[in-house]
C-alpha cells in the first residue's frame, strides 16, 4: 500500500486500487478458485474510499467511479462467458449487476463525511441486503453471491447449514473490514500489539470457522448412522444435444427423445426407480390441456410401460391457451391473432409414471431478458428485444411458488429447473414442503466449454450444504452429477458427451436450520441494514 500511496497521481492510484480489487475477487471465484483472495477484495476500495474522504485528493463521484470500475472487472472477469450466447447480454450483466454493488461503499463513504468515522457496519449489512435483493427483484443475478466462494472449499462451510450463503458473506466483509483497520493502525505507527491483534482476526475469522465445519460434519455424520434413512435408484440421462445447431431445428424432437430413451436402457434395471432426463428434453409445443394425447407423452409412457413401477422426471416445452376476454389470465399470455386466443409459455418439469396423472412444475426464477422481460406489467412492450436462445423467449409464465412431485415410492421430488438452483432461500423452500430428492435439470450448453457450467455445478454443492439434502443434477451437455448432502460429488459425467450415470441416493427427514429458517435470516440481515440507515439518518439529523 505504500507503493500505491507514492503514486502522486491521484487518478491513476484509483485506478491501481480500482483493478486491484477486481482482480482478487475474480481470481477468488471459480474457475481459478484462489479462495482467500476474497478476504482481501474490498481492501484497496476501502483505501480509495478513505483517501475520497479525509483530503482533497478526491471526490464522492471518484468513489462511485471507481467502484464502480472495480465492480465492472469483478463481473467482467468472472461471468464473461454469457458473451459465447449474446454479446448484449453479457455487457447488460455486467453492467447491471455491478451497479448495486456501488451502494454499500457509497453509504460507507457518506457515513464517514457526515461523522468523520466511517460505519463498517452499514458497509457489511448493506452489502448483504443488496444481495438479498439479488434474490427477489426481477432483474435477479446471485451468481456473484459472496458466499458462493467458497464452492470451492465445501469442507471448510459445512456450516452454512445454519447460515446459508448469507454467512459465507459476512464472513468476507467481516474479514476485509477488520483487516483495513489492522493495516490502518499499523500505518500509523501507534498499534501496540499488531502481531498479536493480526493473529486473533486470522484466528477467529478463518481458522475457527473452518475448525467448526469439521466439527458439524461429524455431528450430521453421526445423525445419519444413527437415524433411519431412505434410498432411491436414480439413473440420469445425459443426451449431449447440441443447442444451437440440433436441439431447436436440428434434430427432429422424436428422434431426440429416442436418443434418451437409448441411454437409459443401456443401464437400465429392475431396480431402478427413477430416470431423469434434462431441461426442455421435450420440444414441439406440448399443450398443458393435451397432455395426454401429444405424441411425445404417449412415446414416454410406451417406455414406462416396458419397466413397471419406473418413473420420469423431465424437462419440457409447455403452453396454456386462455380466453382473451378472461380476466384472470397471466399477464405474460400473449394475444396471437392467428388462433385468437391468449398462449402463455413455460419452462417445466414433468413427472410421469404409468397409470398416474401427470404432475407439473412451472419454472419460477426465470432469466432476465431471455425468459423474462423484468416487470412485464410496465415493460411488457419491450419483448421483442428479448434475447433468444431457442424454444420459447420472452417472458414465461411461472407457478409463483415451488412445488414438490409425490409419488408411489414415497419419495418427494423436489424439480428445480437450471437458473432456479441458486437462489438459496427458494430451494429451500422445497425442503420445506417435504421434499426428500432435489432433482436439478438444466441445459448449460449455451455457454460452451467456459467456467459457466462449472461455476453452475459448484453452486449445487452449496445448496446440498445449506439443506442437508442429496442432489441428482441432469444436464443437456454436462456436468451430471450426483451430489451428496454433504455437498461431496460422489459420481459426475464428463462435458460435452452422451453419458449415463447410475446411482443408489440415500435420503433422511434430517432438517438444517437454514433450511427451515432461510427467511427469517434473510429477515434479520435486513431488520440490521436498516437500523443502521435509521442511526446514520439520526447521525446527519436527516
Amino acid at each position: 500500500m505504500s507503493l500505491l500511496l507514492a503514486i502522486k497521481n491521484n487518478k491513476l492510484r484509483f485506478t491501481v486500487y480500482s483493478l486491484l480489487s477486481s482482480l482478487l475477487f475474480t481470481f477468488s471465484f471459480l474457475p481459478f478458485g484462489f479462495f482467500p483472495l476474497a478476504y482481501l477484495g474490498f481492501i484497496p476500495l476501502l483505501f480509495l474510499e478513505k483517501e475520497c474522504r479525509n483530503n482533497a485528493s478526491g471526490t464522492t463521484l471518484d468513489v462511485f467511479i471507481f467502484s464502480w470500475l472495480a465492480f465492472i472487472g469483478w463481473n467482467g472477469g468472472t461471468i464473461w462467458w454469457i458473451w459465447n450466447a449474446s454479446n448484449g447480454g453479457a455487457i447488460a450483466a455486467v453492467l447491471i449487476n455491478s451497479f448495486p454493488m456501488i451502494l454499500p461503499v457509497l453509504l460507507l463513504h457518506l457515513s464517514g463525511k457526515k461523522n468523520n468515522r466511517a460505519n463498517y457496519n452499514l458497509f457489511v449489512f448493506a452489502w448483504l441486503a443488496i444481495e438479498i435483493l439479488q434474490f427477489n427483484w426481477d432483474l435477479a443475478f446471485p451468481w456473484l453471491i459472496l458466499g458462493n466462494v467458497f464452492s470451492s472449499f465445501t469442507n471448510g462451510v459445512q456450516w452454512y447449514e445454519y447460515t446459508g450463503i448469507l454467512g459465507g458473506s459476512f464472513l468476507i466483509l467481516i474479514v476485509n473490514t477488520k483487516l483495513f483497520k489492522w493495516i490502518e493502525q499499523y500505518k500509523e505507527g501507534n498499534f501496540i500489539g499488531k502481531e498479536l491483534r493480526l493473529f486473533n482476526i486470522l484466528f477467529i475469522y478463518i481458522f475457527c470457522p473452518i475448525l467448526g465445519s469439521y466439527f458439524i460434519l461429524e455431528n450430521f455424520k453421526d445423525y445419519k448412522k444413527n437415524n433411519a434413512i431412505k434410498t432411491a435408484n436414480v439413473l440420469i440421462v445425459q443426451p449431449n444435444i447440441d443447442p444451437y445447431s440440433e436441439k431447436f431445428n436440428g434434430i427432429g424432437y422424436q428422434e431426440q427423445l429416442n436418443k434418451m430413451f437409448e441411454l437409459a436402457e443401456k443401464k437400465l434395471n429392475a431396480k431402478t426407480q427413477l430416470v431423469v432426463f434434462p431441461e426442455t428434453a421435450l420440444l414441439g409445443g406440448l399443450y398443458e390441456q393435451e397432455l395426454e394425447q401429444d405424441y411425445l407423452i404417449k412415446s414416454c409412457k410406451q417406455f414406462l410401460s416396458k419397466h413397471p413401477g419406473l418413473m420420469l422426471l423431465t424437462g419440457a416445452d409447455t403452453y396454456r391457451t386462455f380466453d382473451p376476454n378472461d380476466i384472470k389470465k397471466p399477464v405474460t399470455a400473449r394475444f396471437y391473432p392467428s388462433v385468437q386466443q391468449c398462449i402463455d409459455a413455460y419452462n417445466t418439469a414433468l413427472l410421469l409414471a404409468e397409470n398416474n396423472p401427470i404432475q407439473v412444475y412451472h419454472k419460477n426464477k426465470m432469466v432476465p431478458g431471455v425468459e423474462r422481460m423484468p416487470y412485464p406489467v410496465v415493460f411488457g412492450f419491450l419483448e421483442q428485444f428479448a434475447i433468444d436462445l431457442g424454444g420459447t423467449s420472452g417472458s414465461l409464465g411461472a407457478d409463483g411458488e415451488s412445488k414438490v412431485f409425490d409419488n408411489k415410492h414415497h419419495i418427494n421430488i423436489a424439480p428445480v429447473i437450471c437458473y432456479e438452483s441458486v437462489f438459496p432461500d427458494f430451494f429451500s423452500s422445497y425442503k420445506l414442503k417435504g421434499a426428500d430428492l432435489y432433482c436439478i435439470i438444466t441445459n448449460d450448453g449455451w455457454w460452451g466449454n467456459t467456467p459457466g457450467f462449472r461455476q453452475h455445478l459448484n453452486y449445487a454443492k452449496l445448496r446440498a450444504i445449506e439443506n442437508r439434502t442429496p442432489i441428482v443434477r441432469c444436464a443437456n451437455t454436462g456436468i451430471s452429477a450426483f451430489i451428496n448432502d454433504e455437498g461431496v460429488i460422489t459420481q459426475q459425467t464428463d462435458w460435452w458427451v452422451p453419458a449415463v450415470i447410475e446411482s443408489q441416493v440415500s435420503m433422511h427427514a434430517y432438517n438444517s436450520f437454514y433450511g427451515k429458517n432461510a427467511s427469517m435470516i434473510h429477515a434479520i440481515c435486513l431488520f440490521i441494514f436498516v437500523l443502521q440507515v435509521l442511526k446514520l439518518g439520526v447521525q446527519t439529523k436527516f
